[in-house]
């Protein structure tokens, strides 16, 4: 009778301890993500670095295991995805437009796997893959009212502002076509004349041009440089604090992560990637992922919007200050046409 009974104790506190593992090991299961960057390095103080930055928030609120694959090429990208795409990873995230088609075909190929693509969409996604599209264009417009108000002030004879763009993709031409109507509305709003002059380099990540495209610009009048080229428009930012001139920077507050061109910069026109990556990763966890679906990051649900004024604060008057969130608002309400469609 008593050998029974310890048998029994046994397999009593043998099934506990195989239910308290079941528990554990349902409660701690990690979501296995690959992050594969835009063409450029990690720590580019822009795009690639601000989703980094996402995925390292999510981690806080979600327990996964991440793996981060820089991309130096558009060929690196799609080895990127399909290296996670071959190692059991649960979530691939990309960016940009270069990444689109290799994570297209990737999803139709790894239907198990959750794909989330950011900066770009398709007309059609298939039911695991997520696409994210920010309205950049609505941030972008009322940087161009700034920059205008700001060359006029700079130079009322012959105000200018310019930018130095990447290369010219739709993405690109949302946050230019955007940026020159936001100058226009400036100047019919205040009978001015700040004229636009931009350029468009061939790759997102070379300084050296960037900063060259920006001289020109500056040789031309240009009094605000406005850069949206990722690390090639960082090429622009010093050129333009070392003519003594003032920027906008693109994709992130670039005052806070390229303190260096801070004191130059009037504003910066963002895009909260890092949002979308956690509310992904969490909507994984909840069985919520929205596969199939494009989703709108926009200033209505801060998805875009201008960064602080930082330095600039105290010289921008609260009249422009004032325009600019009534322009805001009239983007939203559809009152305002932010120039691109």
């Amino acid at each position: 009778m008593k050998n029974v009974l310890l048998l029994w104790i046994t397999l009593i506190l043998l099934s506990i301890q195989l239910f308290t593992a079941c528990i554990k090991e349902v409660k701690t299961e990690t979501i296995r993500i690959g992050l594969v960057t835009g063409v450029g390095n990690l720590n580019d103080r822009g795009f690639n670095q601000q989703a980094y930055e996402g995925l390292l928030a999510a981690n806080l609120l979600v327990e996964t295991y991440h793996e981060v694959k820089e991309s130096s090429s558009v060929a690196d990208i799609e080895n990127n995805i399909l290296h996670f795409a071959n190692n059991d990873f649960d979530v691939i995230i990309t960016l940009g437009y270069d990444a689109a088609q290799p994570t297209l075909d990737a999803a139709n190929l790894y239907p198990s796997i959750k794909f989330l693509l950011l900066d770009h969409s398709f007309t059609e996604s298939p039911p695991n893959l997520a696409c994210v599209i920010y309205q950049v264009d609505q941030a972008s417009f009322p940087c161009g009212f700034l920059a205008a108000y700001w060359a006029l002030r700079k130079n009322p004879a012959n105000p200018v502002v310019g930018y130095v763009a990447g290369p010219d993709i739709p993405t690109i031409r949302q946050f230019t076509s955007s940026f020159a109507a936001g100058v226009d509305y400036f100047n019919n709003q205040y009978g001015a004349s700040v004229t636009v002059s931009g350029a468009n380099a061939l790759s997102f990540t070379d300084t050296l041009q960037g900063a060259h495209l920006a001289d020109s610009l500056i040789q031309l009048g240009a009094e605000v440089i406005f850069a949206c080229a990722g690390k090639t428009g960082n090429g622009a930012l010093y050129k333009a604090r070392d003519a003594g001139m003032s920027a906008i920077g693109v994709d992130t507050d670039q005052y806070e992560t390229i303190p260096e061109v801070g004191n130059i910069l009037l504003t910066s026109c963002m895009k909260r990637l890092g949002d979308a990556i956690i509310t992904e990763i969490i909507a994984v966890r909840n069985s919520q992922f929205h596969g199939g679906q494009t989703l709108f990051s926009k200033l209505e649900n801060n998805g875009v919007d201008l960064a602080p004024y930082h330095d600039f604060e105290p010289l921008i008057p609260d009249s422009i200050k004032q325009a600019i969130l009534t322009i805001k608002q009239g983007i939203i309400d559809g009152s305002i046409d932010s120039g691109w469609k």
